[in-house]
């Protein structure tokens, strides 16, 4: 039996790997963390022989995960997973089991789990010092690199984050609009503005967070402040009071 840890800090992507590993005999899910300090933690806690990995995640990386892994007295074998394949081809660089690209697929995880079974259980040394080249390289990354999965129905929708144009408030979900068209969401205003930690978006009101890449047009309005027409969005995005002054240095407008 594998003992098997899941590290993702996005709720889609860690239910469908979940899900997907609760279908393979020979697999025993003892853990699951939405963050870098948790995985830490429940890896000393409960000894997995087996992480699955995600590279990009806010404040600690897998990248930076898998190096403070290294330094335990026991280190369980990674899979790196991702949303891109950049960083997934340099994951062997450092010594790591396997890769598995976003979306998952059943296959794909049962060739990562062979090739588990086929080799020998100790985990070999990461390589510390392409771990560091990679955490320098991936906090440069542009945010096109990610992407998150929107449940739709039976399956996930994968949605390269630099796409997204605007989300709005909708009760206590939202509304995201991209370049392929609009998708309802359950997760509140707030967590998205968590999720989407890029630099291109901006919280301009409470009910809207804004891609700045994609405004195609200011208009000013009353009180000072302003409406956003969006590229491919019919409706006007408005500027608060509240977000106003950030909105005006963030945009260079005098």
């Amino acid at each position: 039996m594998i003992k098997v840890l899941i590290v993702d800090d996005e709720k889609p992507a860690r239910e469908e790997l979940e899900y997907l590993l609760k279908e393979i005999p020979d697999v025993s899910l003892v853990g699951i963390a939405d963050d870098g300090l948790k995985a830490l933690s429940l890896t000393n806690k409960l000894l997995p022989d087996l992480v699955f990995l995600d590279i990009k995640m806010p404040e600690m990386n897998g990248f930076e995960v898998a190096a403070i892994l290294q330094s335990f007295s026991y280190s369980p074998r990674i899979i790196f997973t991702t949303a891109y394949d950049k960083f997934a081809i340099k994951a062997f660089e450092i010594n790591a089991l396997d890769y598995i690209l976003k979306p998952f697929i059943k296959d794909r995880i049962e060739i990562s789990l062979n090739r588990f079974n086929s080799i020998s259980q100790s985990a070999p040394e990461l390589d510390y010092n392409k771990i560091t080249k990679l955490i320098d390289e991936l906090k440069t990354e542009l945010p096109s690199s990610r992407k998150i999965s929107i449940p739709l129905g039976e399956h996930y929708k994968p949605i390269l984050i630099d796409e997204i144009v605007a989300v709005a408030a909708d009760g206590r979900g939202v509304r995201i609009f991209t370049v392929e068209g609009e998708f309802k969401y359950s997760k509140s205003i707030t967590n998205m503005e968590e999720s989407l930690y890029e630099e291109i978006f901006f919280r301009c009101h409470r009910a809207y967070i804004i891609n700045i890449n994609l405004i195609d047009k200011i208009d000013i309005w009353f009180n000072n402040t302003y409406q956003l027409e969006m590229k491919g969005l019919s409706e006007k995005i408005p500027v608060s009071r509240t977000y106003v002054n950030q909105f005006r240095k963030l945009l260079s407008i005098g």
